[in-house]
C-alpha cells in the first residue's frame, strides 16, 4: 500500500492553511498541539514555515497515554533540534501541568508589554495561535485556557470550523483555528500511525490494516502479554499472521453476528479505541521516526 497515493485535503483545510498565513503578522505566540503518542506524525511541517519569528511553543498533549520516559524523549528531541523555544507537556482532558503553560503564556506577555510600554505605548496586547492537525485535542486545550465552554468541542476528526477570537483576560487575546493536515501523507508509516490515533477519519485507510498494524508494533514491543490479558489470549494465538490474531480476538472474546460467525470488524474497531483510549497500555508509536524524518519536520 503506498501512502504517497492517499490525498485527503477537504476544502476548509485549504482555507485553514491561508487563514494561518494572512493572521500570522498579527500573532505573538504559536502554540502547537501535538499527540503524546505521535508527536513527529501529529506534527504539521506547515507551522514552522509559518512562525518564523514567533515565540513558538510545543505542547504536548494527552500525556497522560504515555510513559514519562517518552515524554522527556520528546521534549529533549524537540528543544534540541531546535523545533520550538518552549516544549511542554500536560493534558487538556484532565487538567495537568496546565499552571506551567499559563505561566509561559504569562511570560511572554509580561515581556511584550514591557517592551511596547518602554517605546510609549499605553495599551498593548498579546495575541496567541493554537494550531494543530484533527483530534489532538486543540478545543479541549482551548477551553480550559479560556475557562469556559468557549469553543465547540467534537469527537471527529476535523470537527472545529472556521476562526475564532477568544478573549482570555485583558491584553490577551487567542486565535483558535481548526485542524489542519497537509495535502499528502508521503510517509505511509506517519498515515498509519495517524491513524492508530484516530487524527484521520477511519474510512480514509482499510480498518483492518490500521488495527494489524498496531498489533505488529506492539508486538515489536514486546507487549503480547497486555493483549493476552485484555482480550483473553493464548500463546498458541500468537502462532499466526496478524489479520489471524483479530480473528482470535473475536472468538475468546465472544463477538459474533448474525449465523453465529465470528465479528471480526467488531474486533478489530475494539482494539483500535482501546488503544485511544489508554486501554492497552501507555506507549508511543513515533520513536523509530525521530531519526529518519527530522528534516521533514523542520
Amino acid at each position: 500500500m503506498s501512502m504517497t497515493k492517499i490525498n485527503w485535503y477537504p476544502g476548509h483545510m485549504k482555507k485553514t492553511k491561508d487563514m494561518i498565513k494572512e493572521n500570522m503578522p498579527l500573532i505573538d505566540i504559536v502554540l502547537e498541539v501535538v499527540d503524546a503518542r505521535i508527536p513527529l506524525s501529529s506534527k504539521n511541517p506547515d507551522i514552522p514555515k509559518f512562525a518564523k519569528n514567533k515565540k513558538r511553543i510545543i505542547v504536548i498533549n494527552k500525556a497522560d497515554l504515555v510513559t514519562k520516559e517518552e515524554i522527556n524523549f520528546w521534549k529533549k528531541f524537540f528543544k534540541e533540534n531546535n523545533f520550538a523555544d518552549e516544549v511542554l507537556e500536560l493534558s487538556a482532558e484532565t487538567g495537568f501541568n496546565m499552571r506551567a503553560l499559563y505561566s509561559i503564556i504569562d511570560k511572554v506577555s509580561a515581556e511584550k508589554k514591557a517592551r511596547l510600554m518602554a517605546k510609549g505605548l499605553r495599551k498593548v496586547n498579546t495575541r496567541l495561535m493554537i494550531a494543530g492537525i484533527p483530534n489532538v485535542g486543540k478545543s479541549r486545550l482551548i477551553n480550559r485556557i479560556v475557562g469556559k465552554n468557549s469553543a465547540g468541542v467534537g469527537n471527529k476528526p476535523g470537527f472545529t470550523r472556521g476562526k475564532q477570537w477568544i478573549r482570555i483576560k485583558e491584553g490577551l487575546e487567542l486565535l483558535d483555528t481548526p485542524g489542519i493536515l497537509w495535502p499528502k501523507f508521503e510517509s505511509e508509516e506517519v498515515g498509519m500511525n495517524l491513524a492508530i490515533t484516530g487524527a484521520i477519519k477511519d474510512e480514509i485507510l482499510p480498518i483492518d490494516d490500521v488495527a494489524c498494524r498496531l498489533l505488529d508494533k506492539m508486538m515489536e514491543m514486546n507487549m503480547k502479554n497486555i493483549l493476552k490479558e485484555k482480550y483473553k489470549l493464548l500463546d498458541e494465538d500468537f502462532d499466526q499472521v496478524t489479520g489471524a490474531i483479530i480473528e482470535s480476538i473475536a472468538n475468546r472474546m465472544n463477538m459474533r453476528q448474525k449465523g453465529n460467525t465470528l465479528n471480526v470488524q467488531q474486533a478489530t474497531y475494539t482494539v483500535l479505541r482501546d488503544y485511544r483510549n489508554g486501554k492497552l497500555g501507555k506507549f508511543g508509536l513515533d520513536r523509530d521516526l525521530a531519526e529518519t524524518m527530522i528534516n521533514d519536520y523542520k
